[in-house]
């Protein structure tokens, strides 16, 4: 088993290859989407393996020395030769306490200045997702709207078109009107075409950012869901909810998940 990183979770663990693991369920799991690294008291299988350490302990029966045998007591001046800690190493240790303690501070700068950054750029990406929605609804409204006048042109061709067939039009007027109304025909074409086309210009730069919100807002979501299937998982074992309601939140719960997963990545 690898490294302990019981400061957060006591049961959290990192495997060999830097996977976190859950101790008590003995499942792979992310600490970023689970209670693990603030919540972990709200977690059940907390809850249960805590329970369960507690119970199994014993109190400690400190060791006493044999009957009849006087101890051997160091001597203050032995007791102090061992005590003393060499000169060099103090100041080792002040000067890795000194680097450590100003590469912390670094990384604390770093950590609050992305914060200020990552406010800034969230305000941001969320007005720029109400301007897309508000120009995108306008843009496919337009497009809307030319593609009826694109085919109000193409029934008067056919019109006129008819019209000449039947002799209601002569040759001359007819080629005066068919060239008037492909030329405005094709504008509008051209037209449509270059709102279509600067709209998914636009979009292919909005939604990146439009996901990267969605993911930021979907991922403390999903920590949530998941803890709230352990608990109902962990009522239902204890019997205090019914077979049918269980099956139903479950379900519920399960559906959420699986779409929020898909939304950060997460799917199988």
């Amino acid at each position: 088993m690898g490294a302990n990183v019981s400061a957060v979770c006591p049961y959290l663990y990192r495997d060999r290859e830097g996977k976190f693991k859950c101790d008590v369920s003995g499942e792979f799991v992310d600490p970023g989407l689970m209670p693990c690294l603030a919540n972990f008291r709200e977690c059940p299988l907390y809850a249960r393996a805590k329970t369960a350490t507690t119970t199994t302990l014993r109190p400690h029966t400190p060791e006493v020395a044999p009957p009849g045998e006087a101890p051997l007591y160091l001597t203050e001046r032995e007791v102090t030769s061992r005590l003393e800690i060499p000169a060099s190493l103090e100041k080792g240790v002040e000067e890795m306490e000194e680097e450590v303690a100003q590469r912390i501070k670094a990384i604390e700068i770093a950590a609050s200045d992305l914060d200020e950054k990552w406010k800034i750029y969230e305000e941001d990406a969320k007005k720029l997702m109400k301007t897309w929605e508000d120009v995108s609804t306008n843009g496919n409204h337009t497009l809307r709207a030319l593609n009826n006048v694109i085919e109000l042109y193409e029934k008067l061709l056919d019109n006129l078109n008819i019209l000449l067939q039947n002799k209601r039009i002569s040759d001359k007027s007819y080629e005066t009107l068919k060239k008037d109304l492909e030329n405005n025909l094709e504008n509008y074409k051209t037209i449509r075409n270059n709102i279509g086309q600067a709209l998914k210009n636009a979009e292919r730069l909005v939604i990146p950012h439009i996901q990267r919100i969605k993911v930021a807002e979907a991922r403390p979501e999903l920590g949530k869901l998941r803890l709230s299937l352990m608990k109902l998982e962990q009522l239902y074992k204890e019997g205090k909810v019914s077979q049918e309601v269980f099956e139903k939140m479950r379900n519920e719960l399960a559906a959420k998940i699986r779409w929020l997963e898909q939304l950060v990545g997460e799917a199988q």
